[in-house]
């Protein structure tokens, strides 16, 4: 059995096998691949979600009425973060065992596919009951697409990067999540903003037809993109497991736990901000268009600071960068609700900024930090499970509990107090986890018990 409070094993530069040049040469290729797949993964997210907030309610449950329309729609969204757990046990298997580019291209096909059929729905009006039903099975797919997407995005190019820089690129897969959710904001923007009538019979299905667009491009970087080196190494001294899945539980359940922990803030806090706040900004007065731009500027922040967090850890560490995020998140978590509740435009921003230094900015921490967690024989299903199990308990109902919450306690102060839990869980992993600053990545399962020994 693992123990955590054992160092991981320290990068050696005597058993290194990174090579520069060959780095140099596929990077070009590879960074936009994965970029654009992570840009696909969370445009699909937040179109739904910003759907769910706004129309969905009136398509799939006009009967249910709007406050409880709202919940449904929510608890559809919630459905695809329950499949996730189960798309990182597949295709993290796929690419443990077959290799990583291939479990990249066909997460990024499920993904972009269902949410292409989710723009050609019929909608209650024309099927009934069967409407929200074939909505769920297709959140359901999209759920086991992004599985994987994102872990073995920045995994891939984790085990590639130099060493000492490592944590800057592999955040660089994190610049896709907030072009992601700046994307969505500016299509559904333009789209609910138009006339009703035309957004309800044809306009609401635009923002998912246009995922096929990114789907293409995504596929065409991802085809030419080599296999990473660390897996080539695997195969060549035939290490890879049989069953990635049970070797993460066998090998390493404390650090799988703990990594779970670290996710807890993308898991809730996230979420709430950037899909329950939009619902929530309605509610209390703020039009659409303000309520998805108030996460535009925040997302565009994002974008500019996630590399920026990713250089520190590489220059400072993956923990030090880390728990500073996890005390911000803490007491930032009541300020960003009075900021929305002033009903003023420059609060709703200044509220959504305060989550990007309390949350959207621990993506460029987390990214290096999982890849280097996990042995190399089973270190794509265990960063994927790491996250999607955090993502399936607190992601999944996060927008449905939250307004289920504020219907009961008739506010937002319940919702806050379990964004300050999450942040304090996490603040507890880090400090329990080593430091991973450049290790070698190809250590091995067999490396941790030598470690410990």
């Amino acid at each position: 059995m693992e123990t955590t409070k054992q160092p991981a094993p320290k990068y050696d530069p005597a058993t290194a096998t990174h090579d520069a040049a060959a780095w140099k040469q596929s990077r070009n290729g590879l960074v936009p691949a994965v970029v654009v797949g992570t840009t696909l993964e969370w445009y699909d997210v937040m179109i739904y979600a910003q759907a769910a907030a706004i129309i969905f309610p009136t398509l799939f449950f006009p009967e249910v009425g709007p406050a409880i329309g709202t919940i449904a729609a929510f608890a559809t969204y919630g459905v695809g973060y329950l499949a996730r757990p189960l798309g990182a046990v597949i295709f993290g298997h796929i690419g443990d065992r077959f290799g990583r580019k291939v479990a990249l291209v066909i997460t990024l096909l499920l993904m972009g596919g269902a949410t292409t059929l989710i723009g050609l729905l019929p909608t209650f009006a024309t099927i009934g009951l069967y409407a929200p039903l074939l909505l769920m099975v297709l959140r359901l797919m999209q759920g086991l697409g992004a599985g994987a997407e994102y872990a073995g995005a920045f995994v891939m190019i984790g085990e590639m990067a130099p060493p000492k820089r490592r944590g800057y690129w592999s955040s660089i897969p994190g610049i896709g999540i907030y072009a992601g959710v700046v994307l969505s904001a500016l299509v559904a923007t333009t789209v609910f903003s138009a006339p009703e009538e035309w957004v309800a019979s044809f306009g609401w299905r635009i923002p998912f037809l246009v995922s096929i667009v990114l789907v293409i491009v995504g596929l065409f970087f991802r085809m030419r993109i080599a296999e990473s080196p660390v897996y080539e190494k695997l195969e060549q001294d035939r290490s890879a497991r049989a069953l990635p899945f049970a070797e993460v539980f066998r090998k390493t359940p404390k650090r799988l736990f703990l990594a779970v922990l670290l996710t807890a803030p993308i898991g809730w806090n996230s979420y709430v901000s950037l899909t329950y706040s939009i619902s929530y900004a309605k509610e209390i007065g703020y039009d659409s268009s303000t309520a998805i731009l108030g996460t535009l500027v925040a997302s565009v922040l994002a974008i500019i600071l996630v590399p920026v967090t990713g250089w520190l850890t590489d220059n400072v560490g993956r923990r030090s960068i880390y728990i500073g995020i996890c005390v911000v998140g803490m007491v930032t978590a009541y300020p960003f609700f009075m900021l929305l509740q002033s009903g003023s435009i420059i609060a709703l921003y200044c509220a959504h900024i305060l989550m990007v230094f309390g949350v959207y900015i621990i993506t460029g921490a987390q990214a290096a930090y999982l890849t280097e967690l996990f042995p190399a024989e089973f270190r794509y299903t265990g960063v994927a499970l790491s996250r999607e199990i955090s993502t399936a308990l607190l992601a999944a109902p996060a927008p449905a509990a939250a307004a289920a919450l504020y219907l009961w306690s008739g506010g937002p102060w319940w919702t806050a107090g379990i964004m300050v839990l999450c942040s304090a869980a996490c603040l507890i992993a880090v400090w329990v986890l080593p430091e991973t600053k450049a290790i070698n990545m190809n250590y091995t399962a067999a490396d941790l018990d030598q470690a410990k020994a």
